[in-house]
């Protein structure tokens, strides 16, 4: 099958090659530059004429200072460091080098630049085939978006930061403060029971029973709360710690098995991975109990001197990770997108694994030191 092409006119079908040649090298909106082994311009088209506007050929030795930096790490390009000495040198082709220059107007400009090696036939001399592209708006864009991402990043940061430390406030509140009211009360109900009980007052003794009962659950929702908020096990002995915490506050449920695994000898982190790990596990834990149908959790932790390891795998019906967290983030769900913000901002990486009928893993690696307690 042959595709339609649409006619040259008439002069261009009818122009010598050479001259049809620099026609399309004069219109490509790159810059096209031909140069010799000594940086000397043999051919340049207008783009690249108006890339460095006005600079007659690229013999960095014919200007004062440096006219050139590697984008990367600014620092200058040294005269037998550009591309083209390089490529001419080496025989083989330099691709898409970021590099900065300053036009003899004084411009900075941020250049894609690609180096190819012309062998020279019939006398004529070796040459290189310089590719540039002016991609400074593309690169200041790139720049401001990384430092919006560095601004959010640092936002985020500090407003978990802030919502751990009041989350421990509350949490070191309802213990030591509404806790042990619970409990004294708790002590003058029992108390108040056995009087009763002994003066044969069984009605009085029933309703101090009852209340008993009543106080004994308050204090069991207390504690499940100051779990949920922050759990005091947390800061005073750890991850793992929290973790058995979190485990047997779920208590005995007949349709689901929840196992805690630990590998390696029990260790302490900075408390923003171990902050980081825990909210991890308890999310994971949460999503799998509320949307997977499981019936069996494991909590896998993995320690050792450089590194903690979480995963979190349930047996529940699956899903398709992608499609889930566009679905949550669009209904203002933040839970998957959570616990991988969390991992990056304790200098770790969360990944997601579900399948449709095989269960959800939820694994975090964190690469840092760890101290025996």
């Amino acid at each position: 099958m042959h595709l339609p092409t649409s006619p040259l006119p008439a002069r261009a079908r009818h122009a010598p090659p050479q001259t049809l040649f620099t026609q399309v090298l004069a219109h490509l909106p790159e810059g096209i530059w031909v140069c010799d082994v000594q940086s000397h311009t043999l051919h340049r088209n207008p783009a690249a004429i108006a890339i460095w506007a006005g600079v007659r050929d690229a013999d960095a030795s014919r200007f004062p200072g440096c006219l050139g930096w590697w984008v990367d790490t600014g620092h200058p390009i040294g005269d037998d460091e550009w591309g083209s000495k390089r490529a001419l040198k080496a025989g083989e082709a330099v691709l898409d080098e970021r590099v900065e220059i300053e036009t003899t107007e004084g411009v900075r400009k941020v250049l894609l630049t690609s180096y190819i090696p012309l062998k020279g036939g019939g006398g004529a001399r070796p040459a290189c085939l310089v590719l540039i592209k002016d991609i400074t708006s593309l690169y200041r864009t790139e720049q401001r978006l990384r430092g919006a991402e560095t601004s959010l990043r640092v936002l985020s940061q500090r407003l978990l930061q802030v919502q751990e430390t009041e989350r421990q406030h509350i949490a070191q509140e309802l213990h030591d403060d509404i806790g042990q009211v619970v409990a004294a009360m708790r002590l003058h109900l029992a108390h108040m029971a056995h009087m009763a009980e002994v003066a044969g007052d069984g009605p009085m003794a029933g309703i101090a029973t009852d209340v008993l009962q009543m106080s004994d659950q308050l204090g069991a929702r207390l504690r499940q709360i100051g779990l949920g908020l922050r759990p005091l096990e947390l800061d005073d002995f750890g991850v793992m710690a929290a973790l058995r915490s979190l485990v047997a506050s779920l208590g005995r449920l007949p349709a689901l098995q929840v196992r805690l695994q630990a590998e390696g000898e029990e260790l302490r982190y900075p408390p923003a991975v171990e902050t980081a790990a825990f909210r991890i596990a308890q999310e994971a834990l949460s999503n799998a109990m509320q949307h997977s149908a499981c019936t069996a959790v494991e909590i896998r932790v993995t320690m050792a001197p450089s590194s903690l390891q979480l995963s979190v795998t349930d047996d529940g019906a699956g899903f398709e990770p992608e499609r889930a967290l566009l679905v949550a983030l669009r209904d203002g769900h933040i839970g998957l997108a959570g616990m991988q913000e969390r991992a990056r901002l304790a200098d770790g990486s969360c990944e997601l694994r579900s399948e449709i009928g095989r269960g959800t893993t939820v694994q975090a690696v964190f690469h840092t030191d760890g101290v025996a307690p």
